[in-house]
């Protein structure tokens, strides 16, 4: 059985269920992110390597990817053996049939082209779905501590989100507020960039959300972030170079889409969950901030129940 088909029980309906429904081979995503915790550290190496060019794998020979990932030969025939092919060639001729689904404008030329035969509102529900399961199943606990435990400590935490990551990164920073003080979005409102850079400082912490198709601006926050002496953590999807570096507190999320745009209800699930653990982690402090919010709301009277 493929690795990214592997976890769930045998069940006496499968025989079935397998007539009736056609085949879905695992893409190549999904092989590597479900084995990428358990990698060697020279086989993650090599598997952020594959990821970050997904669209582009069947430009690439062995040779140069072991390269691209300062890995051996030997430990990229292993890497594709453990994610469930027989050689990289095996991969390569896979990946055609998958190249280019980050851009919705490849993804649109795709279902032009009658890309899948079932009922869209299904296969729409399935994919989120899959996103949903997956990305729990595969979600390092370390790390997800980690997050919790450095956004509660923080001083003040700076949450940044460009492009597809902007509504999560807003709703994060919507949620954090609730719960703790000295939250800010990046850049503020006014655009406020240089100002929110220039305001960083050593015990606080930049939370990123990072999606494919990342705005190259990111880069030169993340650094800036790295500059001033904040922690880092993300929530990220696969499949780009990586921004962060060790001792980082890394969230992987699964984004891929049904049809033309990603999905992003498995990052949205991701973040109320750590905002939710923050919340609890702080206890009392979150507690009297959420009363006073509350008595706010009331005198205010801007809400209706």
């Amino acid at each position: 059985m493929h690795p990214a088909l592997a976890g769930r029980p045998p069940n006496r309906n499968d025989q079935t269920n397998a007539r009736r429904m056609p085949k879905v081979e695992p893409t190549i995503r999904d092989a590597i992110m479900a084995v990428y915790e358990s990698l060697p550290p020279g086989e993650r190496k090599l598997a952020d390597a594959v990821l970050a060019r997904l669209g582009e794998l069947a430009s690439y020979s062995a040779t140069e990817l072991a390269a691209a990932a300062s890995v051996s030969k030997a430990t990229a025939a292993r890497f594709f053996r453990r994610i469930g092919y027989q050689s990289f060639a095996d991969a390569r001729r896979r990946a055609r049939a998958q190249a280019q689904q980050a851009s919705p404008l490849y993804a649109l030329a795709s279902n032009a082209r009658g890309r899948g035969a079932r009922d869209p509102l299904s296969r729409h529900l399935e994919t989120d779905l899959r996103n949903l399961s997956e990305t729990f199943r595969q979600v390092s606990k370390e790390a997800l501590e980690q997050a919790v435990a450095q956004v509660a400590r923080a001083a003040r935490v700076h949450v940044v989100g460009l492009r597809n990551g902007h509504f999560v990164a807003a709703y994060a920073a919507y949620l954090l507020g609730q719960v703790r003080e000295g939250v800010h979005s990046v850049p503020g409102a006014a655009l406020t960039l240089a100002e929110n850079l220039a305001s960083l400082r050593a015990g606080d912490v930049l939370l990123v959300v990072d999606f494919r198709r990342r705005a190259a601006l990111l880069r030169t926050i993340v650094d800036s972030a790295r500059r001033a002496g904040a922690q880092l953590v993300f929530i990220s999807s696969p499949g780009m170079p990586p921004l962060a570096r060790p001792g980082d507190a890394v969230v992987h999320c699964l984004t891929e889409g049904a049809s033309m745009f990603d999905s992003y209800v498995a990052a949205q699930s991701i973040v109320n969950c750590l905002c939710a653990a923050v919340g609890k982690a702080l206890g009392r402090r979150s507690r009297e901030r959420l009363e006073a919010i509350e008595r706010l709301h009331e005198s205010l009277g801007d809400i209706r129940n």
